[in-house]
């Protein structure tokens, strides 16, 4: 029997044994078979190193394109928080939970005249002591705080927030809103209702208190009974004025108050308004003139009128002697009207209290005239809304000039 020799190959894939191969050939054949087996072995694991290198830079190149994706975003959402928090009306704080403030915005330092707070522990804020009080408050108890302080004659609104990662306290967002202008309108309103109360129960007052008189003496004479029902008819329509501007004041601070402007001939208005308003100076004794030059203004006629008159008035009522003088002519890109009176004057230090509501320069003159101390308010209000603008010139003794320069708009089609 004859006996065959075999070789006997392992084939090792990648540090792993797969097989074996039995060859049966000479040995040189064998020698090339092997050498080719190798070659062919190392050519694969070249082929798999470098197909892997190639996935690793595939896989390093996405990561980077969505590490720069992440960074670009998060650089934005910092901008754009950044850029909230700088615009809006609210000073911000956020102080961590080691009581360092890590951000504040320029609101804040608006609000309150103190240096550098960032990276300083809140007891930089003692200097403003009713602030320092609430924050101290709320870090202590790490609950939310809300307080109204006022500072420098400033009121604001102080809102303190807790903030948690889980159970954990991270620190406290501080929200300060400046509520001055609310708090002064809610002193304003008071005074208002204050003075309105007032000027409502002086004529109430009287119209009682006389009605009670002739109630009670039956046998009063003719003429002291009719001197008595005058009384009570001049409060009366001192009581309607009131009630009337009241009115319209109620009705100029409405949001939807618009004026109903036409084409008016403003000389002809005014001339109207002397002629309506010469008994009352006739009856004092009074001279009043007009010179006014013709032009077509795109205004609310009744509103104007109203102006017009009360200006007037106004005159009248302060002047003895002499009397009361009206012009009106371009000035400009404005028409101006002044009126101008010989009165007592108004002394310069009142200048600024003559448009506010119920002021009265002579209180027993402006009574004994009928006036609610609403005219010139309501002419301020209705000239502004013209887009127009009032002005007063006067010395005690030397009479007042009042100037209202209204724009001469395009005429309305």
């Amino acid at each position: 029997m004859q006996t065959r020799k075999y070789y006997v190959v392992t084939v090792i894939v990648y540090g792993v044994a797969t097989g074996l191969i039995l060859l049966n050939l000479s040995p040189v054949t064998v020698v090339f078979s092997v050498l080719a087996l190798l070659f062919y072995h190392f050519a694969l694991h070249a082929t798999h190193i470098i197909e892997s290198e190639r996935r690793q830079k595939e896989e390093k190149k996405t990561l980077l394109y969505q590490l720069d994706k992440t960074q670009k975003q998060t650089h934005e959402a910092a901008g754009r928080f950044m850029t909230v928090l700088e615009v809006i009306d609210s000073g911000l704080l956020f102080i961590d939970e080691h009581e360092v403030i890590k951000e504040v915005n320029d609101t804040f330092h608006r609000f309150f005249a103190i240096g550098p707070v960032v990276n300083h522990t809140y007891d930089t804020l003692k200097p403003i002591k009713s602030l320092y009080r609430v924050v101290h408050d709320a870090f202590l108890q790490e609950i939310k705080q809300r307080r109204q302080i006022i500072i420098d004659n400033q009121s604001y609104d102080v809102n303190i927030s807790p903030v948690f990662e889980g159970k954990w306290f991270r620190g406290c967002l501080v929200v300060i809103h400046d509520i001055t202008p609310i708090k002064t309108a809610e002193m304003f309103q008071k005074q208002f209702t204050a003075d309105v109360s007032h000027e409502l129960k002086t004529p109430l007052s009287a119209v009682k208190g006389i009605s009670e008189i002739l109630l009670r003496e039956t046998d009063m004479d003719a003429k002291q009974r009719q001197d008595f029902i005058t009384m009570i008819h001049h409060e009366t329509k001192r009581l309607e004025t009131i009630l009337s501007d009241l009115l319209i004041i109620s009705k100029m601070d409405r949001l939807d108050y618009e004026l109903k402007r036409e084409n008016t001939a403003i000389k002809a208005l005014i001339d109207e308004s002397v002629q309506l308003l010469m008994p009352t100076a006739h009856d004092k004794q009074l001279t009043l003139s007009a010179d006014i030059e013709e032009v077509i203004l795109p205004v609310d006629p009744v509103k104007m009128r109203q102006v017009v008159i009360n200006l007037i008035k106004n005159g009248l009522n302060y002047t003895d002697t002499g009397g009361v003088s009206i012009q009106g002519y371009q000035q400009g890109t404005m028409y101006r009207i002044t009126v101008k009176d010989t009165g007592i004057g108004i002394p310069v230090s009142e200048h600024n209290k003559v448009f506010k509501r119920f002021y009265r320069l002579d209180e027993a003159r402006s009574r004994a005239s009928g006036g609610s101390g609403l005219g010139l308010s309501i002419i301020k209000n209705v000239v502004q809304k013209h887009g127009g603008t009032i002005a007063l010139d006067s010395r005690p003794g030397e009479g007042a000039t009042f100037v209202v320069d209204l724009p001469l708009i395009p005429e309305i089609d």
